[in-house]
């Protein structure tokens, strides 16, 4: 099912149309209609890392909303008034949400929607909001926990789904219907390894560069909008024992894992002091006793970031030939948020 949307260079999405009665600000209240809807497309059939009582959980099914919490504001940041702070639970990840506030003021108003916060382990009630919007609207969520929310895979998202945020500002003069498109706040990165031998490979661990950061921003300005002070690392995950049949004797081939998917917050990470690039990727196949280790390379030449909202796939194809030859290439994110970012991994002994 695809939402429709539209891009803002922002990378906010703002859509409003105005109703009848209108009324010069100050002078009294409206209603506003407000309408929620996730951009993107949540028809993508994606899996996970690991197995689950011995088949793949499709992660794509977890990623809509589940939980709706709708904010509204009035003032500058540093005297701003919350008019109205509510959640709503309960929903069965849905794509679109619409409700009536009644009875606000005519001013220049903010209205934020955030949802699935529980996948943050927050609640953004009022003293939260007051706390952490003072100084702008962009509310800055720092990962302290151990381990970390994101990454994660999908597995990991079953229960809370994935953080989402949304924002518009209009002036009320009238009753009015007011829109926000919700965009997700992480990357998705989507994983399929192909087994090109006519022998079984067990894939043991896959191992990624430091570029998973541990803070962002909720609620962005710009396409790219990365805190400063952001710390990355590593991220290793092992005793995966997923086995990849090889290429039947007739041509025949099942040979792929299901899409390994993980989630990670926008990242923008520093080059090392000879411009080596963190986006790499490794991986171990064999067993323990007898391991095979392929040294990580980089995914994404020429590449030093990845914005929120979009997908990153990669194909990583073992054969007995040659060693890892890397591709990459990525759609601009304006024209196809949370579509088709085409990576390439075709092959390695």
């Amino acid at each position: 099912m695809h939402i429709g949307f539209v891009v803002a260079l922002s990378g906010i999405l703002l859509s409003f149309i105005s109703c009848d009665r209108q009324i010069a600000p100050g002078s009294g209240t409206s209603d506003v209609q407000l309408n929620i809807d996730l951009s993107g497309n949540l028809d993508v059939e994606e899996t996970p890392w690991t197995k689950a009582e011995g088949d793949y959980v499709d992660a794509s099914k977890h990623e809509g909303v589940r939980t709706l919490r709708i904010i509204v504001t009035s003032g500058a940041p540093e005297s701003r008034t919350i008019l109205y702070n509510n959640k709503v639970t309960g929903l069965e990840n849905i794509s679109t949400y619409t409700t009536t506030i009644e009875n606000l003021p005519h001013e220049t108003l903010t209205f934020y929607a955030i949802a699935n916060e529980e996948s943050l382990s927050m609640t953004y009630d009022n003293n939260t909001i007051t706390d952490n919007l003072a100084d702008n609207h962009k509310l800055l969520f720092m990962d302290d926990a151990d381990p970390k929310h994101f990454p994660a895979r999908g597995p990991d998202i079953v229960d809370n789904g994935l953080p989402m945020s949304g924002y518009t500002a209009v002036t009320l003069t009238g009753d009015r219907s007011v829109t926000i498109d919700l965009y997700r706040s992480v990357v998705k990165l989507a994983l399929v390894v192909e087994n090109a031998t006519k022998s079984d490979v067990t894939l043991r661990k896959v191992s990624f560069g430091e570029f998973f950061g541990d803070r962002y921003y909720m609620f962005r300005d710009l396409a790219l909008d990365v805190p400063d002070g952001i710390q990355y690392s590593d991220m290793i995950y092992d005793n995966l024992d997923i086995v990849i049949p090889g290429v039947a004797d007739d041509g025949s081939s099942d040979s792929f894992t299901d899409t390994l998917t993980a989630y990670f917050y926008p990242t923008h990470p520093q080059f090392d002091g000879n411009n080596n690039s963190p986006f790499t990727i490794g991986f171990e196949t064999g067993s323990p006793d007898s391991p095979y280790v392929y040294e990580p390379q980089v995914f994404a030449p020429n590449t030093a970031f990845f914005v929120r909202n979009t997908q990153v796939n990669l194909h990583a194809r073992i054969t007995t030939t040659v060693g890892i030859e890397l591709s990459f290439e990525v759609a601009p994110w304006t024209v196809t948020p949370w579509e088709e970012y085409n990576q390439d991994v075709p092959s390695f002994d």
